[in-house]
Order: C-alpha cells, then sequence, then structure tokens
C-alpha cells in the first residue's frame, strides 16, 4: 500500500479546502463551465450549508446533447455524496471513495457543513509528497 494511506495522515492533511460547488439553481452550462475550470466530474449542490447531492458530467452531457440545458442542477442533482470528517485517516476515505464509485469524498464537520473536498487528485498529491 502506498506510504501516504500507510502513515497515518487525516483528510484534513489532504483535502482541498477550496473546492467546486453550486447552488440548487445554478444553470447546467455553468455547473459544467466550473467543472472545466475545476477539472472535477462531480459538482456537490449546497443549499444551506447541507450538501443536497451532485450534479454530474455526464448527466450535464446527456442533456446537452438532448438539448436540455435550460434546466438548473436541482433538476438533475443525485443524492448523497459520501461524507467524511476532517479527522478520518485518508485510508477510510479512500475505501469510501471506492466502495461508493464517486470522484470525490465532501469533508464536513459533526453538524454536517462541508468545509472541503478529498478527490483521488488530492490522494495522489499526499502520495507523492510522502
Amino acid at each position: 500500500m502506498p506510504t501516504a494511506i500507510r502513515d497515518g495522515r487525516t483528510v484534513e492533511q489532504a483535502m482541498s479546502s477550496q473546492f467546486a460547488f453550486c447552488f440548487p439553481n445554478t444553470s447546467l452550462a455553468q455547473a459544467a463551465r466550473m467543472m472545466a475550470q475545476n477539472r472535477v466530474t462531480e459538482l456537490p449542490v449546497i443549499v444551506d450549508q447541507r450538501c443536497l447531492g451532485y450534479v454530474s458530467y455526464l448527466d450535464i452531457l446527456q442533456r446537452y446533447v438532448k438539448g436540455l440545458l435550460d434546466a438548473r442542477a436541482a433538476d438533475i442533482v443525485r443524492t448523497p455524496l459520501p461524507e467524511v470528517r476532517p479527522d478520518v485517516p485518508v485510508s477510510e476515505a479512500v475505501r469510501l471513495l471506492r466502495e461508493s464509485g464517486r470522484q470525490l469524498v465532501l469533508v464536513t464537520t459533526s453538524a454536517g457543513m462541508p468545509v472541503g473536498a478529498l478527490t483521488a487528485r488530492d490522494i495522489s498529491r499526499a502520495m507523492a509528497a510522502a
């Protein structure tokens, strides 16, 4: 197993506190732009400091092909995203990513407020820095 996963690092040490998200009323065109700019394929949908779910690039692409991009994120939101606390070992977050098939794990407080995200890219960076 790679060193960064075995060495006891926490999610907080590897996560990105600057993460892309959108709101339920975000247009799908804008969500697609945000995904492209941030190089992500899933975008959390946040409302009242809680994660409602996520929109996926593939869902937006399907809407685009059908000429239905006038929708909003709330129209295609999927739930849930896996969530993890900042003090959890990275190895646990990796397990959640693998089991969920998602591209990111949302990092939340015990009250469920999003404080960051952990992606496969973040984990790769942590492994490279070890």
